[in-house]
């Protein structure tokens, strides 16, 4: 009986490096051991695959990722093949690690790969291919890149075969354009996310429907929604858009739920601009609710009573989120010229289903107080410098109000003389000493 032959071989594993503070992933580095295969030669090195098996990934069944090496049942194929069959699997960036071996029965060979999966996987999100349906982009890019699911690392080569795909895919509709990854992420957050974009081809949006829409009326959603009129359609823009601006309309009237869906591009054939599109985003209302109460909490040198006359809200009316937020941002001018830079206010809602109440916890962070350091004067003779400064009411040491310097610039303004002028203030702020200085710069018209 013929024993059976076993060969190994190994493709490298990937390195990792950090840009932006969001894990990226070369490409595997490919590093094959070779190995003495004399007794391949009594076959002249050629073998029929008699089957091939994956083994290792939690992700993709073995069936999905055997299919993914190119190799299949009946092939004629020599080592070169089976290194690029590992080859195209570390290529797709899937998989950190890709090794394989192979056992021989006379002509015919079994091949097993072992993987690793790679870490992380972000969703993939398609922000203007307008032409084709959710459905027909998946199935379109599965075609072409094998082991597609909506998810991919962020390093690799399955990035750049999803754009090739993508690219082939506007081929076919007439579309002469490229298709490019880019990374989402909050500011300084990390990625989340790829979304993929048609680059180059004009989409103006010429129409916003909403539908599910019963509570508000609509032709207020679609005002909400002008500054979208005309602009490229961007799936992930105006999804956002929608759920920070249009959203207004319903959190002024207390639906606290309201949420918009994904939009849904239509092309305008009519439309004497090529690609021209209206769209058509779902709305899913929610409840109203109303004030139960508003509470506060927090370090606050302004007593709570004090803070609670800038509050324009009535127990038992429906919630004005929107006004309750822009109640903060007006407290947070009590704050600020006492020296509270830092300060910051927060209405935290919490919600009763049930009962469909909200009761408001005002959360306030004062933080620390500034003084002001220097006033510092330039451009001046020295006569007219201390005379300046004896203008201003705010001392070295006095807390430090920023508002207070464009009523100083107004008195100044009155003593310069004639075709002299003051430039911006630059302030520098001191954390380690919870100081701020102050400088300005007075020179002729025209001057620097």
């Amino acid at each position: 009986m013929m024993m059976p032959n076993l060969q190994n071989r190994i493709i490298g594993t990937r390195e990792a490096l950090r840009v932006n503070a969001a894990l990226w992933l070369q490409p595997a580095l490919l590093v094959i051991l070779l190995i003495p295969g004399a007794l391949l030669a009594q076959n002249g090195g050629t073998f029929r695959v008699l089957g091939v098996s994956v083994a290792g990934s939690k992700r993709y069944a073995a069936a999905e990722a055997a299919q993914a090496t190119g190799l299949k049942l009946g092939d004629t194929i020599t080592t070169k093949s089976l290194d690029e069959a590992a080859s195209r699997l570390a290529s797709l960036g899937v998989f950190a690690a890709v090794n394989y071996h192979y056992e021989t029965r006379g002509d015919s060979m079994m091949v097993i790969f072992t993987v690793q999966d790679a870490s992380p996987f972000l969703p993939c999100s398609f922000g203007n291919f307008i032409w084709f349906s959710p459905q027909e982009l998946k199935e379109g890019i599965l075609t072409r890149v094998p082991l597609f699911d909506g998810y991919a690392p962020p390093g690799g080569g399955m990035l750049d075969l999803i754009s090739a795909a993508l690219s082939a895919m506007l081929e076919t509709r007439g579309i002469h354009a490229e298709a490019q990854a880019t990374p989402l992420a909050q500011a300084g957050g990390p990625v989340q996310g790829i979304q993929f974009q048609v680059m180059g081809v004009s989409m103006p949006v010429r129409k916003i429907e909403f539908t599910g829409v019963q509570k508000v009326d609509v032709a207020q959603l679609q005002q909400a929604a002008t500054p979208l009129i005309n602009k490229d359609y961007d799936a992930s823009f105006i999804h956002d858009f929608s759920r920070q601006g249009v959203a207004a309309v319903y959190r002024q009237r207390g639906y606290l739920r309201a949420d918009f869906g994904e939009p849904v591009p239509h092309l305008l054939t009519a439309d004497p601009a090529a690609n021209a599109v209206s769209v058509t985003i779902p709305v899913t209302e929610g409840d109203q609710y109303r004030l139960k109460e508003i509470t506060w909490s927090g370090d606050s040198a302004i007593p709570y009573p004090q803070l609670a006359k800038t509050v324009h809200a009535a127990v038992g009316a429906p919630v004005d989120a929107e006004q309750l937020q822009q109640d903060a941002l007006a407290l947070l001018l009590l704050f600020h010229p006492m020296g509270y830079l830092d300060a910051d206010v927060n209405p935290k809602p919490i919600l009763d289903d049930a009962s469909h109440l909200a009761a408001y916890e005002i959360q306030v962070r004062q933080g620390d107080q500034f003084r002001l350091g220097k006033l510092e004067l330039t451009g001046l003779d020295d006569a007219r410098t201390q005379s300046f400064q004896q203008l201003s009411h705010l001392r070295p040491g006095d807390p430090y109000n920023a508002y207070y310097w464009s009523i100083y610039l107004q008195e100044v303004a009155r003593k310069l003389p004639a075709g002299w002028t003051v430039g911006n203030p630059v302030q520098t702020i001191h954390p380690e000493t919870k100081t701020v200085d102050i400088r300005f710069n007075f020179h002729p018209t025209g001057s620097k």
